[in-house]
């Protein structure tokens, strides 16, 4: 199937969604589609070279929208069929409807900023920190990145931090680790350690596999890590990237895996990262 096969099958389904909420073709490329209205506007976007199509969505028109990706599904047009062109059709109509039937625009003014439990809380064991405590100490750090945190919890309903960091944050660490000065690498790898050290077994398992497990074990970045990264939050950030490294299926759960316990003291379970040994799922 060819993708604007594909794209006329998809803009079928759509028809009737479109005519309710207002919005209109605008742009069609070889790679993508896009629509706009006054509730906002969302696209399609296809990566030859991962076989995926993303949808994107904003809550403005299409000249002046950032748009974020919701959602993406393997979509390659090799092997696809008309049934999985109206699947992934129908996905595009259920975002739809969550997003914008009774939706209004958010004004992200109005949203507030999640909260991070104290250090002295956090210290004392009164509480651990959390994955609001890492947006709220991501989000005081590198303060560019505020409204992306609002509009993931906006979007969403709470703050969705594989989302957030697979889409946004990631880059600037990475770019941080790769790239920054002494001090810069000092100050992320210092926020990410004491939230790991005190954190829950949620914020440990965004830390560890979706954060920095994206070094997918690269030397330059290792090196770097290991400078800064505490003993404790190191056992489990060098088993996971021995994992992500590699292409195989393990990745592919790491990518969203259930929540791991780890103990102080104790060295880190990547079978628990990974789902095995009974963890539980999220």
């Amino acid at each position: 199937m060819q993708l604007t096969e594909a794209f006329k099958i998809i803009d079928k389904r759509l028809t009737d969604f479109n005519n309710e909420l207002g919005f209109k073709k605008v742009e069609e490329t070889d790679k993508s589609v896009t629509y706009t209205g006054e509730k906002g506007s969302y696209r399609l976007v296809y990566d030859s070279e991962s076989t995926i199509i993303a949808f994107e969505c904003a809550y403005s028109e299409a000249e002046k929208a950032e748009f974020n990706t919701i959602s993406r599904s393997l979509f390659d047009i090799d092997v696809i069929d008309e049934r999985d062109a109206k699947s992934t059709a129908n996905e595009v109509c259920d975002e739809l409807e969550r997003m914008f039937k009774s939706r209004k625009p958010v004004d992200l003014d109005k949203v507030k900023m999640p909260k991070a439990v104290s250090r002295g809380q956090a210290k004392r064991g009164a509480l651990s920190y959390d994955v609001d405590s890492l947006a709220n100490r991501f989000g005081a750090l590198y303060p560019e990145f505020k409204d992306e945190i609002k509009l993931n919890i906006a979007t969403y309903g709470e703050f969705l931090p594989e989302t957030f960091f697979m889409e946004h944050g990631n880059d600037k660490v990475l770019g941080i680790i790769k790239n920054g000065t002494a001090q810069e690498q000092k100050k992320l790898f210092k926020m990410l350690g004491e939230i790991f050290e005190d954190g829950t077994n949620e914020v440990q398992d965004v830390i560890a596999v979706t954060i920095l497990g994206e070094m997918k074990n690269d030397p330059a970045m290792m090196e770097v890590a290991d400078k800064y990264m505490t003993e404790y939050m190191s056992g489990p950030v060098h088993e996971v990237n021995k994992i992500t490294a590699k292409k195989n299926g393990l990745t592919k759960k790491l990518s969203n895996p259930p929540a791991y316990k780890p103990k102080k003291n104790k060295s880190f379970s990547l079978a628990n990262a990974i789902g095995q040994d009974n963890a539980a799922q999220r």
